[in-house]
């Protein structure tokens, strides 16, 4: 081992040596999960010096496996095992289909194919040699998450593109952990940037700092063997409360009804990124760090999703949704919901699979899907549609040609899908839900939700959904005990269909109240005017009963419910058994109870009052008197239709004298006629009380009619209401959510536009966009003085328009481009002499309508200026040059000779012709192919070298010998252009 490994393992050796004994204790809560984390590392472009440097700072005893998965050539013939093998003490292994995975080595991922654990075993699965592209890392991460759970990490280092990406997601949404590489550090940033854009990697690192934070986490007590099999959370509920108060203040919205041993174990998971132990210290942490709420609180929300997620669930949907296309009438709107959809990839299937079904059904239908959720980072990814490349795994090569568009190495959602998906922030629990709809689909929420809350949650589901309405869980959710709402399509994917009956009210949860009228005042005085109004009642009924001199009075409803009580009654009235009742008949004593209950009837009958008089009434096994009058009240207005019921006491009436047999007392003629004149009384009751019950049974059952088909006409009026408000308030939420959408469109159209109006403006091109008609819509700065535009001539014919170049006829021309939509460019010159090439182009739309023209003129005067100007240039030297007596060449980089002066032409005999483009050794019979000039012109160029005063003799054809003194220098050229060889040859022939 070098000195510096040995220095970084002996300063790291008590943090291993708890890292080991911990790692090696975890034991799987279900087998056959490993006891002990695994680390994938993707990388491509420029990885393998970040590699390097990973596995350089990395001890030999962490632990922990490694499986690095790169991007190489199928046919290639790997050299990392051996290149990473000298930078680690670590056993470093090229997997083989069925290798299994131990803790302190490195595992090096083959070219071709993809890499799955599953057992603790590495398989080597077989990808189609056409699949293109390929995303090695992503099948490897999201392999990674479903075996090792939380023991899962990933590290994203340098590398082109977005793979990876996806993978990561998925390992935290399964509570794993994330690194990237620190963007500046890497030689390729495009894989680093792209998953940091997610906002779930834990920790942005160089490679180098990588290796002291992993075997910190690895040491935490998220990963213990006791952490991970104990049924009691590490976070007690008195933190865990703290913590929901926190985020309710921080984000609005409260997580007490989740599921706490999913927020505990993501609590524990943060706790652990920051090497926090105790709960009652991250909640000191919470608040002394907001930015750590926020980050909380997307860990929370984190949810796996992916499109097409469980694709046989989907394609169990299909026949039910071509069902619904096929039998809704084209005018009807399909509308769907989807709570919880995250970044979008749920509505966007949902939509692509209904785009399909019409289509195959052949029938179109406008379709409004609206995907809520709580994270505002999500919606507003899942508004942009802009997805990783690795979406390619879930989405068919048919699908991603048809509904994506490849943008950047990422796929973008196409226009006709979007504009079937509405995304708004909403809480699906404390928010109206959208109703009348025909599709929910809620596959990523109700797992993470207590069982109240579900029970809470469902009954609205069924109240949005239409009769017959789909309602589409996912494969670990389940409708539990409210089999009554909805009745199974498929039990296997979790597909129901809204039964038909209506939900009862006391099922719904209460939604945010709503104000019924903008009269606030009313509503506000209602209490004191029942007030007042009791107040004025209980007057009236006083003086009343003063009116009637006072006697002991009672006034009551038609049934003999009592209302008030005047005087003391209880020598007439005493309470019943069982449950205390306030009813006259019930209460009457002995004596009154047969007197009372007729003469009630016959008031109610009758009408006026009806007096009984002398009735002998027991009371505390004594007998008195007394006089009964029922009065029926017909004044004042607000009594009208009640009772009074007045009792009087009166002394005994005195009997007749009579002839009394020898045989009978006193006392037995008294009980004679006391029984006579109750039996009379009996006949008579019975009497009108058989007449009453006749008349009565058939008025009840007239009026049982009646009242039932009443009460089912109120009741059917209540759910009426009901539905009346709930939709109200539903239809707020939906332009709430719409009018979001459009203030986000609104936001980036105006963000569009300023940066089209900046980038016009930035060219100084004059542009003057035309309508069909050939009017003005909108023109940059730059074209203001070629046809004096103001703002008021918008919407003027271009005809109309002053312009300032001669001879203009590009009415015409616009018109001929309208007509043959073709291309035209002119050079154009205006009055005052500048000049300008005038571009005419069809103005085509995204739909590739034409839409008018495009109008750009291009100021060309300064090149126009720069050409004359170095025409006169190279006039005036070549005047120069032929005025020279010495013979000049210019030779280009290749020795060629590119032009010669008059003199030249003339001591050698030759032409122009015979001699531009000809190798300057070549020239003539070749009397210039020396070897040692060449060598010399052959440096001039590459060295910026010269040479002077270099004497030659040539025999030259008709001239005989010659001596020559030959000098070259380089010749500096205008930037672009390769520079020349200006040769110059003195004739030094002794005459």
């Amino acid at each position: 081992m070098s000195g510096r490994k040995a220095t970084k393992q002996n300063s790291s050796q008590q943090l291993i040596k708890r890292a080991t004994v911990e790692v090696h204790n975890n034991t799987s809560a279900e087998p056959p999960k490993l006891g002990f984390p695994v680390v994938g590392i993707g990388a491509s472009a420029g990885g393998l010096e970040a590699l390097k440097e990973l596995l350089d700072n990395m001890p030999a005893n962490t632990g922990m496996a490694f499986v690095v998965v790169t991007h190489q050539h199928p046919g290639h013939t790997s050299l990392l095992p051996e290149l990473l093998g000298k930078e680690t003490e670590m056993s470093v292994v090229e997997v083989v289909d069925g290798t299994k995975l131990e803790p302190n080595h490195v595992y090096i991922g083959a070219p071709s194919g993809n890499l799955a654990v599953l057992g603790g075993t590495l398989h080597r699965m077989d990808s189609d040699k056409k699949e293109s592209p390929r995303f090695p890392i992503d099948y490897f991460f999201r392999s990674l998450s479903e075996h090792l759970k939380e023991r899962a990490i990933c590290i994203v280092l340098s590398g082109t593109g977005t793979d990876g990406t996806i993978g990561l997601q998925a390992i935290k949404g399964e509570s794993g952990m994330a690194m990237a590489q620190k963007p500046q550090s890497a030689k390729y940033a495009g894989m680093p940037s792209s998953a940091i854009a997610t906002g779930l990697v834990d920790y942005i690192l160089p490679p180098a700092a990588m290796p002291k934070q992993l075997i910190a986490y690895a040491t935490g007590p998220y990963l213990t063997a006791k952490a991970l099999t104990s049924k009691s959370p590490v976070v007690s509920d008195e933190p865990l409360q703290k913590i929901f108060v926190l985020l309710r203040s921080r984000t609005g919205h409260d997580f007490s009804a989740y599921k706490s041993k999913t927020l505990c174990r993501r609590i524990e998971r943060r706790m652990n990124v920051h090497q926090i132990r105790k709960s009652n210290e991250y909640v000191r942490y919470l608040q002394e760090n907001p930015h750590e709420i926020d980050l909380l609180f997307k860990e929370l929300l984190i949810s796996v999703t992916s499109f097409f997620r469980d694709a046989e669930a989907w394609e169990s949907l299909t026949p039910h949704l071509e069902q619904l296309a096929q039998t809704r009438p084209e005018s009807d709107t399909v509308r769907a919901w989807v709570p919880g959809c995250a970044t979008g990839e749920e509505a966007f299937s949902l939509a692509i699979l209904l785009r399909e079904c019409m289509d195959k059904v052949k029938r179109r239908h406008d379709v409004q899907i609206f995907g809520t959720d709580l994270d505002a980072g999500a919606i507003e990814t899942a508004r942009a549609g802009l997805y990783p490349a690795g979406i390619a795994v879930d989405v068919s090569p048919r699908r991603l040609e048809r509904f994506f568009t490849c943008d950047d190495s990422q796929y973008r959602i196409r226009k006709e899908i979007r504009e079937m998906t509405i995304f708004a922030l909403q809480n699906a629990i404390k928010d109206p839900p959208f109703t009348k709809l025909d599709i929910l689909s809620c596959r990523n929420l109700l797992i993470y939700l207590n069982a109240d809350l579900q029970k809470k949650l469902l009954p609205i589901f069924h109240y949005a959904l239409k009769p017959d309405g789909l309602l589409f869980l996912g494969p670990s959710e389940t409708i539990g005990s409210l089999s009554d709402l909805f009745e199974p399509l498929d039990k296997r994917w979790k597909i129901f269909r809204r039964k038909r009956h209506a939900v009862s009210s006391r099922n719904l949860p209460d939604f945010p109240a709503q104000p019924l009228t903008g009269d606030e005042n009313s509503i506000a005085e209602a209490p004191v005017a029942t007030s007042l109004t009791e107040v004025h009642f209980a007057k009236q009924i006083e003086r009343l009963l003063l009116q009637r001199f006072a006697p002991q009075s009672m006034i009551v409803n038609e049934r003999g419910d009592i209302l008030y009580i005047h005087g003391q009654t209880g020598m007439y009235l005493e309470p019943s058994q069982g449950e205390p009742r306030s009813n006259i008949f019930e209460m009457a004593r002995e004596g009154l109870q047969i007197e009372l209950p007729v003469a009630f009837r016959e008031c109610v009958r009758k009408g006026g009052d009806i007096i009984r008089n002398n009735i002998r009434v027991k009371a505390d096994e004594r007998f008195f008197h007394t006089d009964l009058i029922v009065t029926k009240i017909n004044e004042p207005e607000s009594i009208r239709g009640l009772f009074l019921v007045t009792l009087r006491p009166t002394p005994p009436a005195p009997s007749p004298p009579k002839t009394k047999h020898p045989s009978q007392s006193i006392g037995d003629e008294e009980n004679i006629e006391l029984l006579q004149r109750e039996l009379q009384f009996i006949k008579q009751s019975y009497q009108a009380t058989l007449e009453e019950l006749e008349t009565s049974n058939e008025e009840l059952k007239s009026t049982n009619e009646e009242l039932q088909s009443t009460n089912e006409e109120l009741q059917s009026t209540n759910e009426e209401l009901e539905t009346s408000k709930e939709e109200m308030q539903s239809l707020n939420e939906e332009l709430t959510t719409v009018n979001a959408e459009l203030q986000s469109k609104v936001e980036d159209l105006s963000q569009a536009n300023d940066d089209m109006q900046n980038l016009l403006n930035s060219t100084n091109i004059a542009t003057v966009f035309l309508d069909n008609e050939l009017c003005v819509k909108r023109f940059t700065e730059q074209a203001k003085p070629l046809f004096s535009l103001r703002p008021s001539d918008i919407g003027r014919p271009i005809s109309e328009l002053m312009s300032a170049f001669q001879h203009d006829n590009l009415a015409a021309n616009c018109r001929d481009v309208l007509r043959t939509l073709s291309f035209h460019e002119v050079e154009v010159r205006t009055n005052e002499g500048q000049e300008f090439i005038r571009r005419i182009i069809p103005y085509r739309t995204a739909d590739n309508i034409i839409d008018g023209l495009v109008l750009t003129f291009v100021d060309i005067h300064q090149i126009r200026d720069a050409e004359r100007a170095g025409e006169r240039a190279r006039d005036y030297f070549e005047s120069i040059i032929n005025t020279v007596r010495e013979p000049l060449l210019v030779l280009d980089g290749q020795l060629s000779v590119v032009s010669a002066n008059r003199t030249f032409y003339r001591i050698f005999r030759t032409t122009p012709k015979q001699t531009e483009g000809e190798l300057v050794y070549e020239l003539g019979s070749g009397q210039w192919d020396i070897p040692e000039l060449r060598k010399l012109l052959e440096k001039i160029l590459p060295q910026d070298s010269v040479f002077e005063d270099y004497e030659v003799e040539v025999e030259l054809p008709k001239l005989g010998r010659r001596s020559f003194v030959l000098n070259a220098r380089r010749m500096k050229q205008l930037e672009g252009s390769g520079d020349l060889i200006l040769l110059a040859l003195e004739d030094m022939t002794t005459p």
